[in-house]
């Protein structure tokens, strides 16, 4: 289990310190999401499926638009 520190931070900034934590977490996820796909797409012309799930859930989640690849899958 991660362990956070807020020694210094008020206690009604907390909350807005471990939104922005999360934020960041995510957008980094999903970037390492989409280093994978690139990879993936480079390497091999046709992806896994349970690859194109996952690419295709996070632009759902992030409220992206789907490929045409996603489209067929």
């Amino acid at each position: 289990m991660p362990i956070s520190f807020f020694e210094g931070i008020p206690e009604g900034q907390r909350a807005e310190v471990t939104r922005r934590n999360m934020e960041r977490r995510f957008y980094a996820l999903a970037a390492a999401v989409r280093d994978h796909e690139a990879s993936a797409r480079r390497t091999a012309p046709a992806s896994k499926p349970r690859d194109e799930r996952l690419y295709r859930r996070l632009r759902q989640i992030c409220g992206e638009p789907s490929t045409e690849e996603q489209k067929v899958a």
